[in-house]
């Protein structure tokens, strides 16, 4: 997409113009043409995902970091599904005219300022240049202009203003910051992008510094200079000026390095220089090659107060921490990087509040990410250079008989300890300092964030990881009353292999199967992936698995115990896009995940690579809607993983539409359609007791309930029986009333397995509502391995046959009645479930899949 000059729109403005009105019309012509149906599936299901909840979907959008998902907002934004390269010639169109002579409520119908503002921050946060940044500042003014600048949330006000002045539009910038008080909701943002003119406006460093004194000199902070050796990049010169001296308890500063370049003689000076005088700064030399050796006798006799200590093996940043840990003797320890540079008063800003009240056990400071010119810059998604810095963590030493010491990864640490910290203290024993700039922290290319976060992005990998100790900190509070962990024990939570102490960048070596996958709980095809993986991984085989972001999923609030349990069990292995390995097998669940892997490449490699096609459930009487386009997505995906996909059908239906969609070459047969499958054992056939009790997994889905209350009486109550909900049980609540638990028991799957829930049941009840177009449902199955008569609506008989007993609303309380009491027809019913499970879904059938497509 290429942003059109102004000159070059004034030009094609009648010709643009005369093409909207078209395209109007051409709309108008069809909506009233209702024999052809030119709905855009597609488009028909971002649209609904927009407006159901659009800031889901453009967390996704900055996940993804695609270019191609640029035109999906583009296309929800208006009403004539248009490219992003003609939204934004008719963006730039109208504001080139007199704005009194548009028509404000044709403006409004036909575009979603909503939409339009997020495609403006998605553009302005993922801007590969100057043309995009121009793109999005040309979305923003149209808003303002045709929707209010009320309309701009704070965080597109804050990517507005930004990208006005990257583009060199400082009094545009200057005005709106102005206008709209930016400092109020995010500190010291005007000023700082002042320091960003001076230094793009090429002035001269003495107008540069005298910017930053003033800054300081605001916030009552000490004055900095910079060094005479013009040779060194700015962040390199700066240096204290005449500065105080404070007294006071040891502060404990410790400065893990491995192979460190010039930029530590900067950090040390920075904390040479502290006005807080009473310091012991432990250098921990990483295991650094021999060639450093002079480095560090010169960085030992830089100061007294330096103490370089030196690792026998290479563990990484937090490895390093404890072992200087263990040495110190301050009263109070701190940390810093090896590259980043301390304002002289920020010791001492951190520490006096720890004096001033003893309730406090530790503070945090602010920072601004800048590169060694000190062009400031951010990775966090708000356009706000000001933030908390984790690693300038300063805390009581005593804390550690509390919590431990640091994770030993090798990345991501930080803010496992910190939230560990948080469990024990709580925030009221946490003071932040964060408005004011105590650091500067270096940004280069290759540093240890480098392609692991950016605006918007977090790398799957930390987020696998950062979920797994949150759970292992819920848990272990939840069952002790505090969360401590030490590194000399074994960690009692899964994290991913390369996160382990000098993992970073190795070779996973040979996989059997590797699973691609959405792994968030929430998302539609986790469950028969996890169940998959861990057949395969019972069945001896290598198992791998690489999780990757759907559009599909909604809610990406953590990872299921259950992935975790599997791979701190060993029998999983989780590798990342980043990760060098081999698979003869790689399985991607499901094709919609290829969607928006445009700007992706894997290190994986495989020998053979297939894609399953699972659809959700869908509702009748609605517009046909579908996540993924099959030919998109694997176009994609052989990009991605540098390789050529095959795909089959989770079911017959998915099966015959890929037949349609893609080339036969491209799809397997139909043998090999990837039913999921039931991993349990088959359960014990036991006649009902005289008060039986009647089943049904609860999930999010209000759809896989009853139409209504009156029905779900109808079915699920009687006083000849009794009935137990298990899993998620708001859906119901919400949609029966409160009245609803006391005519059920619930059961919540965080207690209860689902073996055990099904063990305590003799009948299982599904009674979907009739919207619902259902599919294949693996609680069914587990309802039939355990050996349970299930009951069902005549139209799932299409799915079922003869495993399953099916009637109208009005006929199940007189089935559980006539199975209750005739104990050999319940034997025989169940005993034809678990037959139906052995045929088609039992583990035999995927390991014999997957011997095939390794052969």
């Amino acid at each position: 997409m290429v942003p059109v000059t102004s000159s070059r729109l004034r030009k094609w403005a009648g010709r643009l113009q005369k093409a909207f009105t078209s395209y109007r019309e051409a709309a108008t012509d069809q909506a009233n043409n209702s024999s052809i149906d030119l709905s855009n599936p597609l488009i028909n299901y971002y649209r609904h995902r927009t407006r159901v909840n659009l800031p889901n979907f453009y967390r996704f959008a900055l996940q993804t970091r695609s270019i191609v998902i640029r035109d999906i907002f583009a296309q929800v934004a208006s009403n004539r599904n248009i490219s992003l390269e003609d939204l934004i010639e008719i963006i730039s169109n109208h504001l080139d005219r007199d704005v009194t002579q548009e028509n404000p409520s044709e403006i409004n119908t036909a575009f979603d300022s909503s939409v339009l503002l997020a495609l403006a921050d998605l553009i302005a946060n993922s801007a590969r240049d100057d043309l995009d940044k121009h793109a999005a500042v040309q979305i923003y003014e149209f808003v303002r202009t045709y929707f209010g600048a009320d309309a701009l949330s704070p965080a597109s006000l804050l990517l507005n203003i930004e990208a006005l002045h990257d583009l060199g539009e400082f009094e545009t910038s200057q005005t709106l910051a102005k206008a709209h008080g930016i400092d109020e909701f995010a500190p010291l943002q005007t000023d700082l992008l002042h320091l960003k003119r001076l230094r793009m406006s090429r002035t001269s460093h003495d107008d540069w510094i005298s910017g930053l004194n003033k800054l300081y000199a605001d916030l009552n902070m000490s004055q900095v200079q910079l060094l005479e050796d013009s040779s060194l990049p700015l962040m390199d010169r700066l240096s204290a000026g005449s500065t105080t001296s404070l007294e006071g308890p040891k502060v404990s500063i410790i400065v893990p390095t491995f192979s460190p370049d010039e930029g530590i003689r900067t950090a040390l000076r920075s904390l040479i220089e502290q006005t807080w005088k009473n310091l012991e700064i432990i250098v921990v030399n990483d295991a650094s090659p021999e060639r450093f050796d002079g480095l560090f006798q010169d960085l030992q006799g830089l100061d007294p107060r330096v103490r370089v200590l030196h690792q026998e093996e290479n563990a990484g940043a937090y490895a390093a921490r404890n072992a200087g840990l263990r040495v110190a003797t301050g009263s109070f320890i701190t940390t810093h990087d090896d590259d980043d540079w301390s304002h002289p008063d920020k010791i001492a800003m951190q520490v006096q509040p720890l004096i001033q009240n003893e309730s406090l056990v530790a503070t945090t400071s602010g920072h601004i990410r800048t590169t060694e010119h000190l062009n400031f810059t951010r990775v966090n998604a708000e356009a706000r250079y000001l933030q908390m810095n984790y690693s300038s963590l300063m805390f009581r030493r005593s804390l550690i008989e509390q919590i431990g010491d640091w994770d030993p990864v090798n990345r991501g640490g930080d803010s496992e300890f910190y939230l560990r910290l948080l469990r024990y203290a709580g925030e009221d024993r946490v003071r932040g300092l964060h408005d004011k700039p105590l650091s500067f922290s270096r940004v280069w290319e290759g540093s240890l964030t480098s392609g692991e976060m950016s605006r918007g992005f977090f790398g799957y990998s930390r987020l696998i990881y950062r979920s797994a100790f949150r759970q292992w900190h819920r848990e272990a509070y939840e069952r002790e009353g505090h969360v401590y962990r030490s590194s000399e024990e074994p960690r009692p939570y899964a994290v991913p292999t390369t996160f382990e102490p000098g993992q970073r960048n190795a070779d996973l070596g040979d996989f059997d199967v590797v699973y691609v996958s959405d792994f968030f709980r929430q998302a539609k095809s986790v469950d028969n992936a996890l169940t998959d993986m861990a057949s395969l991984a019972d069945s001896g085989l290598r198992v791998g698995y690489l999780h990757l972001y759907s559009p599909e999923t909604r809610t990406t609030t953590a990872f299921p115990d259950r992935l975790f349990e599997l791979q701190l069990e060993g029998k999983i292995t989780q590798i990342s896009l980043d990760d060098l390995a081999h698979t003869d097998l790689l399985v991607v669940y499901d094709t919609s995940i290829g969607m928006f892997l445009d700007q992706k490449k894997a290190s994986l490699s495989s020998q053979r690579s297939i894609a399953i096609e699972q659809k959700q459930v869908a509702l009748a009487d609605v517009e046909p809607r579908t996540p993924s386009y099959a030919p998109q997505a694997l176009t994609n995906l052989d990009a991605c993983f540098n390789t050529r996909f095959e795909t089959i059908g989770a079911s017959e239906d998915e099966q015959n539409q890929l037949k349609v969609t893609l080339p036969l070459a491209r799809t397997l047969l139909d043998d090999m359609i990837w039913r999921t499958h039931v991993s349990e054992n088959p359960g014990e056939v036991r006649t009902p007791t005289e008060m039986p009790v009647v089943g049904f997994h609860s999930n999010s889905n209000q759809y896989r309930l009853p139409n209504t209350r009156e029905q779900f009486e109808k079915v699920y109550i009687s006083d000849s029986f009794t009935t137990r909900f298990y899993g998620q049980v708001w859906q119901p609540l919400e949609k029966y009333g409160v009245e609803f638990k006391h005519q059920v028991e619930l059961v919540d799957d965080t207690d209860t397995s689902e073996v055990d829930f099904l063990r305590s049941i003799d009948f299982w009840v599904y009674w979907p509502h009739s919207r619902l177009e259902d599919r294949v449902w693996a609680p069914v199955l587990s309802a039939f391995q355990a050996g349970k008569v299930v009951i069902l609506p005549t139209s799932l008989e299409r799915l079922y046959g003869e495993a399953a007993v099916y009637a109208a609303e009005d006929e199940v309380i007189s089935l559980i009645d006539f199975y209750t009491q005739n104990r050999d027809e319940y034997v025989a019913q169940a005993e034809r479930a678990r037959s139906f499970i052995a045929k088609q879904y039992a583990p035999d059938s995927l390991l014999s899949r997957v011997a095939t497509l390794t052969e």
